[in-house]
This record gives C-alpha cells, structure tokens and sequence, in this order.
C-alpha cells in the first residue's frame, strides 16, 4: 500500500492499517501477559451456547477495538507530522532511522515475532502525515519518518 499517493486518502489508509495491523497482530506469539480487563492469572471467559451468537458477539468486541485503534493511529499520524514539520523548519532531516529502529523493536518486544511488521505498517501510514492544519495533502515521497 502506497499511502503517499495522492489518491489514496489518509483515512482510507488508517482505515486499510486497521486491517494490516490486526492481522500482522494475529501472526504474532500470544503475550504472555493477562488481559488488562482480567486479573493476573485468569483466562477469559469461553463463550457457550450457540457458537453464531458468541463469535457475532466477539466481532463487536473487535469492531469496537478496531474503531480505538484507528483513532489512536490517527493521533500518532498528528504527532508524527508535527515532528516532521519541527525537524525540517529547524533545517533538519525527515528521517530518523535510529528512532524507526526503536520504535520496531518496541512493537517486536511487545507483541512477539509479528510486531515489527506492525510497526512498520504503522511509519508507512506516518511517512505522508500531515498536521490537521495543513490542508494540502502531502505529495512527498519520504522514505522514512522521525516520530
């Protein structure tokens, strides 16, 4: 996916990393960590009865998930043109492949082998961002981003 093409939108793209980053999330070793909803220790509730009703139940669980995710992602995509914005007037460069680097290993500790795709999906969608003030899409062609 090419998110610096002027003809995709930036939501149509946070909206398609959704997607991307749930499934790069999913190929990831499950965390070894209990869900924040559950105590320590205890394993979430396996649904019974009819199995149509649970998984229908289970995919609003993940709608409503997916719908936080983009948000945050659309929150990241503001900070991140900002300090694009910061670092290029200050006459600095776009790129900060250290902190890409950081950023990668960050999601590869936290969500195990498939975390760094996801934070790559993640700087891809971030390389065009541009601050809500901006109200010209950006044609840019950046192959890096400083978050």
């Amino acid at each position: 996916m090419d998110v610096r093409s002027t003809s995709l939108s930036r939501r149509a793209a946070l909206t398609g990393l959704g997607g991307v980053a749930l499934l790069a999330a999913a190929a990831c070793s499950p965390s070894k960590e209990a869900p924040s909803s559950l105590p320590a220790g205890q394993a979430p509730p396996v649904p019974t009865g009819d199995p149509s009703a649970s998984i229908a139940e289970q995919r609003k669980i993940i709608d409503s998930l997916d719908k936080q995710i983009i948000e945050l992602l659309k929150q990241r995509g503001e900070a991140s043109a900002t300090v694009q914005k910061i670092r290029t007037s200050a006459g600095g460069q776009q790129t900060d492949p250290a902190r890409e680097q950081e950023i990668i290993s960050n999601y590869a500790t936290g969500l195990g082998a498939g975390g760094g795709d996801v934070a790559k999906a993640i700087l891809n969608v971030d390389r065009g961002a541009q601050p809500s003030s901006s109200a010209a899409p950006t044609s840019t062609t950046a192959t890096s981003t400083s978050h």
